[in-house]
């Protein structure tokens, strides 16, 4: 038996004959209101946004808080609008530690549905003692998920601030994987913001290393790290044969200070990664002072033929400084230091190569994906067997291991926040071709091909348990529940109201370990209804559903029917609000 999934569709069923021209024109309209909503909620959004003071939850933080974490904490930092971050202070006013957000530089990290505030605090050596959720955009239940973690947030713990990059990897909360992976870019995107790469433009040239090498002249060098923050290389003589390495101190340094600002330090090594010498190309300390410390040779002469670990760990008391630049020449040293310790721990990363189960899934989902178009167009008739398989695969993959399925939740946060194409490329190729097949297409090829929900009802009408019929009255009415919902879903992310959109749909579901329970309730009534109504919650209860049948192409879309009522009636509600 053959059911079309599509919602509110009242039209007539897509025939060969091509559309006319006026079915052109009333589906480009259709097509229209639909990115005028988009476009009116994003607008919103972001005034809402920008209006908003950042950080706004950090004012509340109290010492009493805090004092778990630093016994010693006495005093924070006054409020300030402009500052994402508070000094945490002894009783003495000394600083012990730091409390930090990641808004609004973390936020173009985005999860399921938007970013995550997070506050961090900082032990008085910059590292990460404790991170806990300040608000979210996100679904609640992945959020609640992630924040009462055993294993997450504890992982952070003990890490090195300055060093975000060089975090392990820490694994994703079961059922909260996107939430999981836009905290942890939140978080390093924070932390890297204490590095400005752009203070120091300048790239190392050759001639710089002259004077370390004058045996092994001309030189060439190559930068041998990936790492943009980390400027590290080897030097080559006229034959390319290695003859040395060099490494830089900014961008890795910029955060120290001397007097009045970080400097630009170039440090050449041998063949053996034993300390030749020190090169200060720039600074912005005070210009006296750096040529104090240029023309001062003690520094070199205390750490030359010391190799990496040697000069991690030397002692900087041994060292007082040049007379009458002290700080700068400390600063100098520290930069070293600093920038060499960095050098350690990346060299421990180097190798790790690309992350490829997360590669292998986000194409698989891409094929998924793609599957379902080619079914939708080819059609099932004599790959009923493959289409079995491929049904379970879906629920299997997408249902209860991936969980991306789209929603409405999906629709408006990312209507709100942008698409996440670093976090879930394949959740974003199955959103867009959703939208676009329907648009150019007589078919709906993620409802009918796609949609785990959907395969599981297509499922449960193999059953052989006789249909019961509906009355004419009930089914029309029924037919209304998901436009209704749609406009709840606009007047809610419009509204920036608490409804939890994610439990108006049954997809969440699949992930069972952090769904709601008016989402499981849904989803298994949905699929109870399903065994003697065909399709039930496709026909009456999907929102998502029928916002892609309201974009789909055919040949009754001349017709002006009620789901262009509704489309009015929300694009009008989005300008309201948004006026």
């Amino acid at each position: 038996m053959n059911v079309e999934l599509p919602i509110l569709n009242s039209g007539s069923p897509a025939g060969k004959q091509r559309p006319n021209w006026r079915s052109l024109f009333v589906h480009t309209c259709r097509v229209a209101l639909f990115i005028g909503i988009v476009f009116l909620i994003r607008k919103q959004h972001r005034e809402l946004v920008e209006s908003k003071t950042d950080a706004s939850a950090l004012s509340a933080i109290t010492v009493a808080e805090l004092q778990e974490l630093l016994p010693n904490a006495s005093g924070l930092s006054p409020w300030n609008r402009a500052s994402p971050q508070r000094i945490i202070t002894s009783s003495v006013n000394e600083r012990i530690g730091t409390l930090l957000q990641t808004a609004p530089i973390g936020d173009s990290a985005i999860g399921y549905l938007g970013p995550t505030n997070l506050m961090v605090v900082l032990s008085e050596d910059e590292r990460i003692l404790d991170i806990k959720i300040l608000e979210s955009e996100d679904t609640f239940e992945h959020v609640n998920a992630v924040a009462n973690s055993d294993n997450f947030f504890p992982s952070y713990r003990g890490l090195n601030w300055g060093f975000p990059d060089l975090w392990p990897d820490v694994d994703a909360v079961s059922g909260a994987t996107l939430t999981s992976f836009a905290v942890r870019q939140a978080l390093q995107a924070r932390a890297g913001s204490q590095i400005n790469l752009s203070k120091f433009p300048n790239k190392i040239e050759s001639r710089e290393l002259a004077q370390f090498f004058p045996e092994h002249q001309p030189l060439s060098i190559h930068n041998s790290s990936e790492n943009p923050k980390l400027v590290f290389g080897s030097v080559h003589d006229n034959t390319n044969a290695t003859v040395g390495y060099f490494l830089r101190s900014s961008p890795i340094a910029n955060s120290l200070s001397g007097y009045q600002g970080p400097t630009d330090t170039l440090v050449a090594f041998d063949e053996r990664f034993r300390f030749l010498g020190s090169l200060i190309r720039s600074s912005y300390d005070n210009e006296p002072y750096v040529e104090y410390v240029k023309e001062d040779t003690y520094l070199d002469d205390l750490i030359r033929g010391k190799n990496f670990q040697e000069i991690s760990e030397y002692d900087s008391n041994e060292y007082e400084g040049v007379s009458g630049a002290t700080m700068t020449s400390l600063n100098v040293l520290s930069g070293i230091q600093t920038t060499v310790q960095h050098l350690q721990e990346y060299e421990t990363r180097i190798g790790r190569g690309p992350n490829w189960t997360w590669i292998f899934t986000e194409c698989l989902t891409v094929l998924l994906g793609l599957t379902g178009i080619y079914l939708s167009f080819a059609g099932v008739n004599g790959r009923r067997r493959w289409r079995l398989a491929f049904q379970v695969i879906l629920i299997v993959y997408l249902g209860f291991i991936a969980g991306e399925i789209l929603s409405q939740a999906v629709v408006f946060g990312w209507a709100q926040n942008g698409l996440p194409l670093k976090n879930a490329p394949g959740m974003v190729f199955l959103c867009v071709s959703a939208l676009a097949v329907p648009i150019i297409s007589k078919h709906n090829s993620y409802c009918d091909h796609i949609c785990p929900f959907g395969a599981v009802q297509q499922l449960a009408m193999k059953s052989g348990i006789k249909n019961v019929r509906m009355r004419g009255r009930l089914r029309r009415a029924l037919k209304l529940v998901p436009a209704v919902l749609l406009v709840v879903a606009l007047i809610a992310a419009s509204g920036h109201l608490s409804l939890n959109l994610a439990s108006i749909e049954p997809f969440d579901a699949f992930s069972f370990r952090v769904a709601g329970w008016l989402t499981i309730a849904i989803a298994v009534t949905g699929f109870i209804v399903s065994f003697f109504q065909p399709m039930a919650y496709c026909r009456y209860g999907c929102p998502t559903g029928a916002m892609l049948n309201f974009l789909r192409f055919s040949r009754g879309s001349h017709k002006v029917q009620l789901r262009d009522g509704v489309a009015i009636l929300m694009f009008v509600l989005a300008l309201l609000i948004t006026i």
